[in-house]
């Protein structure tokens, strides 16, 4: 990781909440966990469930984001006039491709994913609006969308999205293959496109460069190019969102493209100085260590509070210097007394082990053998997982004071019995060992690969975290 140069930057100006059209409004991802709309004061999030805004739209486009579509793509060569009569399928879909008939509307949303056709008030057109916030950001076109621009960075911004419009926007032409021209193939898929079939075609692609419909997509996210409007660079056709990428790093906390005579870099990614902060508290990461969570930079204390596994022997959380064990989606400390056979407690620790029922034992005969009694009061081995909540680490007692029985479950009844089988009784159960090396075994951020060791201890003088996902933040000089 290292930072280039030292000005911060920093603003909690935002669009007046009244103005803001998708306020209030639910989260297609949290559902009702979500109470509603609230943008952050300099993310382009959700402030109640820290989804994107594009989680949060509902109904049609929003009236400005139809606006600003109409002044990106002004300037596109339109199609024939004559050709442009959709009738009746207008009234349908939430948007069809300009200068077809209806009958080649139907032809044209024919190839597409039943999910992704836009009809009015459909799962469709939810995806439209989605993608037009996506892959057409407002803030990358227009500085009234951004947070805090100094005057020279935007001017910047005014001259780059005029030279991105003037040198390779475009919108797609979707029209039939002519029936007299035959070997024109799919610039994405390479199959043939014959006489009448739907295709695209892109005018700063070349002459005769078309792709199917449901191929017209982004080279870099793979989605199809919402309403055909496409980026073209270097032979690939982008969205928005990812061509201007290409130009431009983007700012992973306030998703604006960075202008900034100085940025902060890690792992690939960019921030504005003043943006590189903990994902939850907000905390300056400058000089500390981190933790990167899917692309979202947190401080130690919020990833521990919040993403950190449980052992399933011990039930303690396992904090970030400290090694683990997973498999099946069980995690244990990378320690002798947790990672060990739940029979006779040999440590497995670069053993091979057999997992049968949620535990891990080091042999057959362990396995088959009764469990051993718990300690009175304390929740059953075999029950594993996280501990309850409450102050206490114990299951409580029933009426009486005994503990509770081995076959009892994690609802709070006992299991009922079985039904013995009918004729000679059956034979051991047939498990196989695993061997250590190939079972899905990861190491905790922090932990080395490989069999775990105990964890050395902590230097806080250390120049970098240990492992790949423990890092120390670079200070602005």
């Amino acid at each position: 990781m290292f930072t280039r140069g030292s000005r911060r930057r920093r603003s909690a100006r935002s669009a007046p909440e009244a103005e803001d059209p998708e306020r209030g409004q639910p989260c297609q991802a949290c559902g009702e966990q979500c109470p509603g709309f609230l943008v952050h004061g300099w993310r382009k999030i959700c402030q109640h469930c820290k989804c994107g805004r594009e989680e949060h739209a509902a109904g049609g486009a929003p009236p400005h984001l139809e606006r600003l579509l109409s002044r990106l793509v002004a300037d596109c060569q339109p199609p024939p006039a004559s050709d442009d009569d959709s009738g009746c399928a207008s009234e349908e879909y939430a948007w069809v491709p300009p200068g077809l008939k209806p009958e080649q509307v139907y032809q044209f949303f024919s190839c597409l994913p039943e999910d992704k056709v836009p009809y009015v008030n459909s799962p469709g057109e939810r995806y439209r609006v989605r993608q037009l916030l996506h892959q057409l950001p407002p803030h990358d076109s227009e500085a009234q969308y951004c947070n805090g621009l100094a005057e020279e960075e935007r001017r910047e911004l005014k001259l780059f999205a005029q030279q991105r419009k003037r040198e390779n926007l475009g919108r797609g032409a979707a029209r039939p293959f002519p029936l007299t021209i035959t070997g024109a193939i799919c610039q994405q898929c390479g199959r043939r496109l014959g006489g009448g079939d739907m295709a695209v075609f892109a005018g700063r692609a070349g002459h005769g460069a078309c792709w199917h419909p449901q191929c017209f997509q982004c080279a870099t996210c793979r989605e199809l190019l919402v309403d055909l409007v496409y980026f073209y660079q270097d032979g690939r056709l982008y969205c928005g969102r990812h061509h201007a990428e290409t130009r431009r790093p983007r700012c992973q906390a306030c998703d604006e493209i960075i202008f900034a005579a100085q940025c902060t870099e890690a792992e690939g990614r960019h921030w504005h100085l003043g943006h590189f902060c903990c994902f939850e508290c907000e905390g300056p990461l400058g000089g500390r260590r981190y933790v990167m969570r899917h692309g979202r930079p947190y401080c130690c204390r919020c990833y521990q509070a919040r993403h950190a596994e449980y052992c399933d022997a011990c039930g303690e959380p396992i904090g970030l210097d400290q090694g683990q064990m997973a498999y099946e989606g069980q995690h244990w400390h990378a320690r002798p007394g947790c990672f060990c056979c739940a029979g006779c407690g040999r440590p497995l620790l670069g053993q091979p082990f057999l997992p049968r029922g949620g535990q891990l034992f080091c042999s057959r005969p362990c396995a088959q053998r009764p469990p051993p009694r718990p300690p009175r009061g304390l929740l059953p081995a075999i029950l594993g997982g996280r501990p309850p909540p409450g102050p206490g680490r114990g299951a409580p007692l029933p009426p009486g004071g005994a503990p509770p029985p081995l076959h009892a479950r994690a609802g709070g009844g006992p299991a009922p019995p079985r039904p013995r089988p009918h004729g000679p009784a059956p034979g051991p159960p047939k498990h196989a060992l695993v061997p250590y090396d190939l079972c899905t075994v990861t190491p905790a951020p922090g932990a080395a690969l490989g069999p775990p060791q105990p964890p050395p201890p902590f230097d806080p003088a250390a120049p970098s975290g240990r492992g790949p996902g423990l890092n120390k933040g670079a200070v602005p000089q």
